[in-house]
């Protein structure tokens, strides 16, 4: 079910403030660093992209980006995820869902992607994820983004 109202809301430029992941016991924990980066597009049309990354990732020793080393490469894919495809909403369910076209992340081609959003009294969009299996543990990713101007 989507009504006129929700896309509406979502539309837009979003700067991340935020990104979390919890386990099941509620711990805390900063997958892209307590000073993460990123971009989130809703468009009118259905059009969605997002991305995040580690502030802190190396630089290549390398200005040529097909010359970095295993370890440069695998520190750049640890530290930043971007995927983009179309989006719709469930109000019934407050949940977003992303269908995924391209990503960082191969296996997230073609899947759709929930997340259960809220809006905060100034206007801040959270997204939250259904629990994820992320290198043997189970976690709830929280990310509160900003509407930017």
């Amino acid at each position: 079910m989507q009504n006129d109202e929700a896309p509406s809301r979502f539309t837009g430029a979003w700067r991340l403030l935020s990104c979390e992941a919890r386990d099941a016991s509620g711990q805390v924990q900063y997958p892209f660093g307590e000073q993460a980066t990123g971009q989130l597009f809703y468009d009118n049309a259905g059009n969605m992209s997002a991305q995040l990354m580690r502030d802190n990732r190396a630089r290549f020793a390398s200005s040529d980006p097909a010359l970095g080393t295993d370890a440069e490469v695998r520190d750049a894919f640890d530290g930043y995820v971007a995927y983009f495809g179309n989006y719709s909403i469930d109000d019934a369910k407050s949940a977003v869902t992303h269908r995924v076209t391209g990503a960082s992340f191969p296996n997230w081609i073609g899947v759709d992607l929930i997340r259960y959003y809220s809006f905060d009294d100034g206007g801040r969009l959270r997204l939250s994820t259904p629990p994820i299996q992320v290198a043997g543990q189970s976690l709830e990713y929280v990310l509160l983004w900003e509407r930017m101007s």
